[in-house]
């Protein structure tokens, strides 16, 4: 275990990354759990490599957010989310349930917000505490700072990458702060995020560089040249809203409190039973051995 460490899990990143790099693989009564045993490894390769003191996880609700109210289109070119993934959904809670791991969300919101909000509000406290999100999605680069890493799965469910500010830094050549006036002008096509039509990574890239922010972009517009000051102007209103929208929220009103995420002791026959009963059986070996004197076992 290392001391003062917050381990967050993107639950919906990592279950969608999971079901879509698996096969469909289901139990001994026909149900499909590809998702869930994908899940259950990355938390466990989580747990077993960063070592948390403490450990919670943020879901996305299945209702639109508020980033749909601010632009109907979000996400609008995205297939529905496939029958048998949200039917997986409940599975994976009940593993957490198992570990005894807190599980928080907010109508309204996304995964990602409810974990910016419950660092911002640890943050508020003066806390010292280390953060990692554990994701599947690199949206989340805009919350490293020296306090937080992202713990991002790279390949399937089982391999990741760390980044703090200098391999944002080394992977876009900018820092993690300006990762969302970034995104405001080369767009996201994965949440239908328009940005500046015409504008790409490597010109977004030098944009921020130069100028520092979507704000002082604007300020010196009549410095830039050409087709670029063009664009620009031409999809200035385009531009903030695709900024608000990337911006992950950090002021949702979540009760939660430090201890509540502190490592559980967890019932070891229970969880055998669950993973027996799911057909998860190669994953009982990445248990803790438990204590033959007691039953209950740290989760670390």
């Amino acid at each position: 275990m290392i001391k003062n460490r917050l381990v967050l899990i993107d639950a919906f990143a990592l279950i969608f990354r999971a079901y879509h790099a698996l096969p469909p693989l289901t139990n001994k009564e026909g149900v499909q759990l590809n998702a869930v045993y994908g899940f259950t490894s990355a938390l466990l390769s989580a747990i077993d490599k960063l070592e948390p003191e403490y450990l919670a996880v943020g879901f996305d609700l299945p209702t639109k957010t508020v980033r749909h109210e601010q632009y109907v289109e979000y996400k609008a070119h995205r297939a529905p989310t496939p029958e048998d993934l949200m039917t997986q959904v409940p599975y994976v809670r009940e593993v957490l349930k198992t570990f005894n791991i807190p599980v928080f969300d907010k109508e309204g919101f996304e995964g990602e917000d409810v974990i910016a909000s419950l660092i911002s509000k640890i943050k508020n406290q003066k806390s010292k505490l280390e953060y990692i999100i554990v994701t599947g999605d690199l949206d989340t680069l805009q919350l490293v700072d020296k306090q937080t890493k992202v713990y991002s799965m790279a390949r399937g469910v089982n391999q990741a990458i760390m980044y703090d500010i200098e391999k944002v830094e080394e992977r876009y050549g900018l820092a993690p702060s300006q990762f969302v006036d970034f995104k405001a002008l080369k767009g996201d096509a994965s949440d239908n995020i328009p940005g500046v039509p015409g504008i790409g990574e490597k010109t977004a890239a030098k944009l921020i560089i130069d100028y520092k922010n979507l704000e002082n972009i604007y300020k010196n517009i009549e410095k830039i040249s050409g087709k670029i000051r063009t664009l620009l102007n031409d999809n200035k209103e385009q531009a903030f809203l695709s900024q608000k929208l990337s911006k992950i929220i950090t002021d949702l009103d979540i009760d939660f409190k430090l201890p509540d995420a502190k490592i559980h002791d967890f019932d070891y026959d229970k969880v055998v039973n669950i993973f027996k009963k799911y057909g998860f059986r190669s994953l009982i070996n990445r248990l803790p051995e438990p204590k033959r004197e007691n039953p209950q076992q740290k989760l670390l």
